[in-house]
């Protein structure tokens, strides 16, 4: 880590003056600054750890620049996120406390990032070993035909089980070393203010719901970090934006929610076109980088590593484990250790087990072919990929293609589904459309009436990009400035098949 000498506190503008210890200089940034507080927490070891984490697994493989790390990323976020406090004019302490935040935020990811986080928070179902392809295609079918495009309606959902901020709120709880750093900059609650903002939860009253969206709404100093680091450096211009713009334009705002204030994260209508190249850029972002087709098909094979491995406790901790290495006061040793090198090592460690013969063939197939930085080849012509606007339109391509009809007879195919939509808004009486239908279900899955409709409201402009006009607030898509009025319903979805033969597997 390159730490340069204490900055001379002159060359700092006034309002961004705190007791500054150092900098960082960083190629999306420039310099990013850090207190006494931050360069603890910098140089320990369980924030060290993310040197060995890159942010986009993988991707490196296709875009060869993309060597950049989640420890660049969180102290990238963590300047975003004190450039937004300066502009709502919190206080120093709440500063610190949103800049902790920012800097902690993914201190409990995974190893290759979210490739192996997602076996953690799926489905606990078998893994298939007989007719492994018919088995991987029939859940596609299925995720397929459940395809939907009803507007969402709950918003603000936080984090929990083995996501990687509900790993990281319970690092920064559990962790004695960590606490007491936070503790002593910024005072006893902070800790549990951090936790909230880490996973996203607006719920408690002691926690201020705007610490929390600075870190967790459509445009968060996360989401604006990893936009411009990504496009940085995969070599791509999709993380251009308008950021000084975008965030000189924020604003405090509230919500009215049975008589209690809600404080809403806003921007100002001069912001609107910022934050359309914003949310249009992500969108690109995914279709041209994070579903690209080589990257996918590698992602997706490293998955079904971790998957049979965490359910069987190979080499990966099982869930209940992964949980006791984090919630003790001073977190395991091999917590540590568990990085993009641990993935690596276990897979050469699966193929140099005395009985490996006992091993899926599946997983021992895709040992092979990740650790000889090879990919399933693509069927040649196979592909469906649309832009489209309702869920018609999705499936009626899709069933139409050849994927499809095939899907339930390949044994020697597998087929990747993968979509995005631009945005999770919908316009204001879909919304209220989409909550009603489910209370008229009343599954008692969620257990909500039309008492909670004023809250959930709430929740809505607090996770959208909410537009703040004389003291009245509205989303994007409900703005007739904001081009989410028409592009709100679209949605990025792409089908295709790889070959998977597994006869004749060592």
């Amino acid at each position: 880590m390159c730490l340069s000498e204490t900055p001379r506190q002159d060359s700092i503008p006034e309002r961004n003056q705190l007791d500054f210890a150092g900098r960082i200089l960083d190629n999306v940034h420039g310099f990013i600054y850090y207190t006494k507080a931050e360069e603890k927490i910098i140089n320990h070891l369980l924030f060290k750890r993310l040197q060995s984490i890159k942010q986009l697994s993988i991707a490196n493989w296709v875009f060869p620049g993309s060597e950049h790390t989640r420890f660049i990323h969180s102290l990238g976020v963590m300047y975003v996120a004190d450039k937004i406090a300066c502009q709502l004019k919190l206080s120093t302490n709440e500063r610190k406390i949103v800049r902790l935040a920012g800097l902690l935020h993914d201190i409990g990811h995974y190893p290759l990032s979210h490739v192996c986080e997602f076996p953690y928070k799926m489905n606990p179902a078998a893994f298939p070993t007989d007719d492994y392809c018919k088995n991987v295609n029939a859940r596609v079918k299925e995720k397929i035909d459940h395809f939907s495009d009803a507007a969402t309606w709950r918003f603000m959902k936080r984090s929990n089980g083995c996501h990687h901020e509900q790993i990281g709120a319970d690092i920064i709880q559990n962790n004695q070393y960590i606490r007491d750093i936070i503790v002593k900059e910024c005072g006893e609650e902070a800790v549990s203010i951090i936790a909230d903002m880490i996973v996203g939860n607006v719920e408690r009253q002691t926690t201020n719901p705007l610490f929390v969206q600075i870190l967790h709404s459509e445009i968060d100093a996360d989401g604006i970090d990893y936009l411009m680091r990504d496009a940085t450096f995969s070599g791509t211009s999709f993380g251009t934006f308008e950021i000084d713009q975008l965030i000189g334009c924020m604003e405090k705002g509230e919500y009215d929610c049975n008589g209690e204030k809600k404080a809403i994260l806003c921007i100002t209508p001069k912001g609107i076109a910022a934050a359309d190249q914003y949310i249009i850029n992500k969108f690109f972002s995914y279709s041209q980088v994070v579903f690209n087709k080589h990257l996918s098909v590698t992602e997706w094979m490293a998955e079904q590593i971790v998957d049979w491995m965490q359910k069987t406790a190979s080499y990966f901790p099982a869930k209940d484990d992964l949980k006791k290495w984090v919630s003790a006061s001073e977190t395991e040793e091999r917590y540590i250790d568990f990085t993009d090198n641990y993935f690596w090592a276990s897979l050469q460690n699966l193929l140099d087990n005395p009985i490996k013969k006992t091993i899926p063939s599946s997983i021992r197939y895709f040992c092979n072919q990740l650790l000889r930085h090879n990919e399933l080849p693509f069927e040649e012509g196979t592909e469906v990929r649309m832009v489209a606007t309702s869920k018609a339109e999705v499936l009626d391509a899709i069933k139409e293609s050849e994927i499809y009809r095939n899907l339930e007879n390949w044994n020697d195919k597998i087929a990747i589904f993968s979509e995005r939509a631009m945005t999770k808004e919908a316009p204001e009486k879909e919304f209220e459309d989409a909550v009603y239908k489910q209370i008229a279900a009343d599954k008692g899955e969620e257990g909500i009436s039309k008492e909670d409709m004023p809250i959930l409201k709430a929740q809505r402009l607090m996770e959208g990009v909410c537009v703040k006009e004389d003291e009245q607030l509205h989303l994007l898509c409900d703005d007739k400035r904001s081009l989410m009025r028409t592009l709100y319903k679209t949605r990025l979805v792409i089908l295709r098949a790889f070959s998977c033969d597994l006869d004749g597997v060592k």
